[in-house]
């Protein structure tokens, strides 16, 4: 069973073996009330975009330069709010009024506000696929592992904006906010893909106890194995196939050189003959 989704990833070879669950358990999750703070937080100016690198790339651990892009960048949009998720407290005498950090925040359920126009983050499948479920945009800043791949998911199904951490600049962050608030693609092809993921036609969480109690009824699955598990090292990787062309084309080639040493021998004689009759 494998983390993700027919609906949301890019069509691709796979086995009859293999069964996508992904969005497991975010389907079911009941939406909670948000604290008092952050409701009145979510109230303000046009909307909320939410800032945040998941609980392992930390995001108090980025290089100052990038903290003070952010934060330069938010100022710039002083009628949105921005809920920053972060662990210290070393850049609050930066902060502008419409910035609010947080150590920790109920995620899902800011991304189930109303209100939330975008999520920041580095990628993770996890905030990828809660951002799907919620019909949230994205503008991702993959860091490593599986991001680079989520980044440019949300980028195919147009949901989403991918920054080269490399170019990460003021110039380049407050283009994509923009783009993202103000282009209304962005919000509609990600709750287009939202809803296609509530009514899919079985849910996650039915495709793994139905297959579940499938395998366990039946055990080894022998009709579901792929052909390629019977084959020998070189019939798997067509070797014997490709060892054929290549004696084939060898074959021509020699063929054709011994042809073509032929005929420019045969030239060559009827062009001598011919000049010695000339010259007689």
């Amino acid at each position: 069973m494998a983390n993700t989704n027919n609906l949301y990833e890019i069509p691709r070879p796979t086995l009859a073996k293999v069964v996508n669950i992904g969005g497991l358990g975010m389907e079911s999750r009941d939406v909670k009330p948000l604290p008092k703070k952050i409701e009145e937080i979510m109230e303000k100016g046009d909307g909320a975009v939410v800032l945040s690198f998941g609980s392992v790339a930390v995001a108090y651990r980025m290089p100052m330069e990038w903290k003070m892009v952010f934060l330069e960048s938010f100022k710039r949009f002083p009628n949105y709010q921005f809920l920053v998720r972060y662990e210290s407290d070393d850049i609050k005498g930066n902060l502008s009024s419409n910035v609010h950090l947080f150590k920790w925040f109920p995620q899902t359920d800011i991304l189930n506000h109303p209100k939330t126009k975008a999520l920041i983050t580095h990628g993770g499948y996890n905030s990828f696929q809660e951002a799907i479920l919620t019909g949230v945009p994205l503008i991702t800043i993959p860091l490593f592992g599986d991001q680079p791949k989520n980044a440019r998911l949300a980028e195919h199904h147009g949901f989403g904006i991918v920054l080269h951490k490399a170019e990460l600049t003021v110039t380049a962050l407050s283009a994509a906010i923009q783009e993202v608030l103000t282009n209304s693609k962005f919000k509609k092809r990600a709750e287009r893909l939202s809803q296609m993921t509530k009514r899919q036609p079985v849910s996650p969480a039915q495709l793994v106890v139905k297959w579940s109690e499938f395998a366990a009824e039946f055990q080894t699955l022998e009709n579901l194995e792929p052909a390629g598990n019977k084959l020998n090292f070189f019939q798997y990787h067509s070797l014997d196939v490709i060892a054929f062309l290549i004696s084939v084309l060898l074959t021509v080639l020699v063929l054709t050189v011994v042809l073509a040493r032929l005929l420019w021998k045969a030239f060559f004689i009827v062009i001598s003959r011919s000049s010695k009759r000339k010259s007689e």
